[in-house]
């Protein structure tokens, strides 16, 4: 094994390391990102952060494409690469990224994306009926707020019927937050709290709450958090990355698929609906196949990691 530089840490000091490091990366990946884009997209400082909160200006779009895909670079992919290289000499290795999993896990998975959908919906209503004390109001209100700024960056990406959008949406919605949001939480965060905590399922748990709480949309918290520990648990079970990178982007691809088709009119329904249902029944078989799903793929390649 190559010498790791940071490979003495103990538990704890590797996460608040880890920590550090993503926010480091994310403030230098910004600054320069924001530099390149003033002369890219002709704008000054001032002009061109304020343009990013201006989504009915139609030359927000692109400057919100450019960040979006550094974010995802500088927040995720960078950090989690570099922390693995620090903490044992290779990042591939850290991140069991050098095993890809068998090829009968990947077909699981992908049912098990598609049958979760009536179960995920069914949590996202509960979790929209959540209601805050009195005392809280000026917290729900914010967090009401940013629920819907973060809902109109999502629609202002999906909309449009150009297939090269199309591609594109693939590529920053589908491809790189999967890839990005998975080593860092699952390959990263996920193995330092098991280290930390000396208990996998806490770790999972802890860090499927952290991925629902990065994505700042509190009206979706439960259910991105039920998402995270199914991700957390096929990472834990196939020993290999890059299945929860595979169900991560399933996830992200379906919404943009079906967006895109409903934009032509092939389809009348909207991403945020498909796979709903009323139907307790349906409901029911959904979390039982998920569940089934989730345990196929434990029983074929369980793994301590």
């Amino acid at each position: 094994m190559k010498h790791a530089f940071l490979g003495n840490l103990n538990p704890f000091s590797r996460l608040v390391f880890a920590i550090a490091l993503a926010f480091s990366c994310f403030l230098i990946v910004f600054a320069a990102a924001l530099l390149i884009a003033m002369p890219v997209f002709h704008n000054d400082l001032a002009g061109t952060l304020l343009l990013l909160s201006h989504l009915d200006d139609p030359r927000a779009l692109p400057l919100l494409k450019y960040f979006q895909v550094t974010q995802s670079f500088g927040l995720f992919i960078i950090p989690a690469v570099l922390a693995g290289y620090l903490f044992e000499g290779s990042s591939w290795s850290y991140l069991k990224a050098k095993t890809t999993g068998t090829l009968s896990i990947y077909f699981i998975v992908f049912a098990m994306m598609f049958l979760s959908l009536p179960f995920i919906n069914w949590l996202v209503d509960i979790n929209e009926m959540m209601k805050l004390p009195a005392a809280l109001k000026g917290l729900e209100d914010w967090m009401k707020s940013a629920e819907e700024q973060a809902g109109k960056v999502t629609d202002t990406f999906l909309a449009g019927k150009s297939f090269g959008n199309f591609l594109f949406n693939i590529f920053m919605i589908g491809i790189l937050p999967a890839v990005g949001e998975e080593f860092i939480f699952r390959g990263l965060l996920q193995r330092l709290f098991k280290d930390l905590l000396k208990n996998i399922h806490a770790a999972i748990f802890l860090t499927g709450f952290l991925f629902a709480v990065m994505h700042m949309q509190f009206y979706g918290l439960l259910p991105r958090m039920i998402l995270g520990v199914l991700f957390g648990y096929l990472y834990y079970w196939s020993g290999s990355i890059w299945v929860p990178v595979f169900a991560h982007f399933v996830n992200n691809s379906g919404a943009i698929v079906v967006s895109y088709l409903a934009n032509l009119g092939i389809i009348s329904q909207k991403y945020q609906d498909f796979g709903s249902t009323h139907s307790v029944l349906l409901i029911m078989l959904s979390v039982l196949m998920t569940f089934t799903c989730l345990f196929m793929v434990y029983r074929r390649k369980p793994v301590i990691i």
